[in-house]
Order: structure tokens, then sequence, then C-alpha cells
């Protein structure tokens, strides 16, 4: 995690030289790719650190789920927020005068940046060790403290932000916990869909507490559900998945990896 934090300073102080637009794309996204790299190269020939990091085309019924609780994730704080009287405009999703593809084609390499590190490897890696919802819970928090720009804001900013980076984080770890493939690019285009979709809340100035809270709620709901039908149905897979982080942690505690 240090190498997360000091990476993420180098990047936030290399942005502020060079560019390019925030709303493009922040380089910051790269620190927890990097970390992963170095701990890669940290333990080369010494551990297999256990990486999720498939680009292979889905489950389609894991995409869809994806895509169905993404939209309840942005919906639900975009329609209360329109009932408040506040707008919420797709046509604010720009980055100065960049074009519309170039926008989410760099909110996605971002995305992926930032999700080789928390749900390419640390989530996998805690996985070995904790229950679904437990891996969830820490690598939110983690997510969240990173952004350590949002205890500047505000104590009701900086909670409900913790809060929505919590629930989301537990929704991918129950999302993606059956799939051997396919985590990384769920991962990531769930990301950069929520990125892509905050840039229509540009306009909720004071609001936006209330925004990162109803998205915590939306993405409980959807944790919840998503558990539930599980359990109903039985998730294949799972004794596989179950078996791969089992290896990992006993390789992990072999080496008093913690």
């Amino acid at each position: 995690m240090l190498v997360v934090f000091l990476a993420g300073g180098i990047l936030v102080a290399t942005q502020s030289a060079t560019g390019p637009d925030p709303d493009l794309l922040e380089l910051v996204q790269f620190a927890p790719a990097i970390a992963v790299v170095v701990v890669l190269l940290v333990w080369w020939g010494r551990w297999r650190p256990p990486l999720e990091v498939s680009l292979w085309r889905p489950d389609a019924a894991l995409a869809a789920t994806a895509a169905g609780s993404v939209l309840v994730v942005l919906a639900l704080p975009a329609v209360v927020v329109v009932a408040l009287g506040d707008s919420v405009s797709l046509s604010a999703v720009h980055a100065g005068s960049a074009p519309i593809g170039l926008l989410v084609l760099a909110q996605c390499v971002g995305a992926c940046g930032e999700e080789i590190g928390w749900r390419g490897f640390l989530q996998p890696y805690l996985r070995g060790r904790y229950s679904v919802l437990v891996t969830g819970v820490l690598v939110g928090t983690v997510w969240g403290v990173w952004h350590v720009q949002i205890f500047t804001v505000g104590i009701a900013y900086a909670a409900a932000f913790l809060m929505s980076t919590i629930t989301m984080s537990v929704l991918l770890a129950v999302l993606l916990d059956p799939f051997r493939n396919g985590n990384l690019l769920v991962a990531t285009l769930f990301h950069a869909v929520v990125n892509l979709g905050l840039l229509a809340f540009d306009d909720v100035s004071g609001r936006e507490p209330l925004v990162w809270t109803l998205m915590a709620v939306g993405a409980a709901c959807c944790a919840a559900a998503i558990a539930a039908v599980r359990k109903f149905r039985g998730p294949a897979g799972t004794s596989d998945q179950s078996q791969g982080y089992a290896t990992a942690h006993r390789a992990a505690a072999s080496l008093d990896i913690e």
C-alpha cells in the first residue's frame, strides 16, 4: 500500500506539471497497477501472487448482471436528485473539446489501471483469507482512503464517499466471486461507467454527499439481491474458485506473507 500512495503522489505531481485534462484521464489511476508490478518484481520466483487479470469475454449472465447493477447504482441518485429540483444531464459527460469516443477510451484505460490493483490483485489476495463480505469491505476501504483528497472536502462528503466505495466493492466482490475469467474486464467496465456517469452530476453542487450515499444504497441492494439469488440457485464454478483462493492462501501463508 505504501507503493500505491507514493506512486499516486508522484503521478498527481506529474499531471499538475504536464496534463492531461483530469476530466479526460487522471494519471493517478495507474498507481495501483504500478504497485502490482512492484510486488511482482520484489517476489519474482519466490511467490506467485493470486492475480485475476484475464480479459477474456465474460460469462453472459455475469455481464448482464454487472450492467444492470451499474445502472441501478447511477439511476437511483439521478432520480432522487431530479426529484429535488436539480438537473442531471448526459450532455455534461465530456472533457473539454475531446471527442466522446476518446473520453470513453481514456476512462476505460484509467479504470483498468486502478482495477489491476483493486479487483485484479487485492481482492483475490484477501479472498484467500476472508469471506466475500469482509474482502469487499477491506478492498473498498483501501480504495476509498486512497482518494485522500476527499478528506479535504468535509466529513459528510468523505463519509458518504467511503460508504459508496465500500458498498460498490462489496458488490463487485459478490458479483465476481464465482468466476475465474473476465474479472478485470467486468470490473474495469463497471468502474469506467460509474466514472462517466458521475460527470452527469456536475450541476448538483452541494448534493454530492447525497449522491454518494444513494449510490451506496443502490450498490448494497444489488449486492444483497445477487447474493440471495446465488444462494437460492447455487453458483456454478464456486468450488473451483474457492479451491483457487484456498491454494493462494496456503502459498502465501507458507511464506508468512501478512
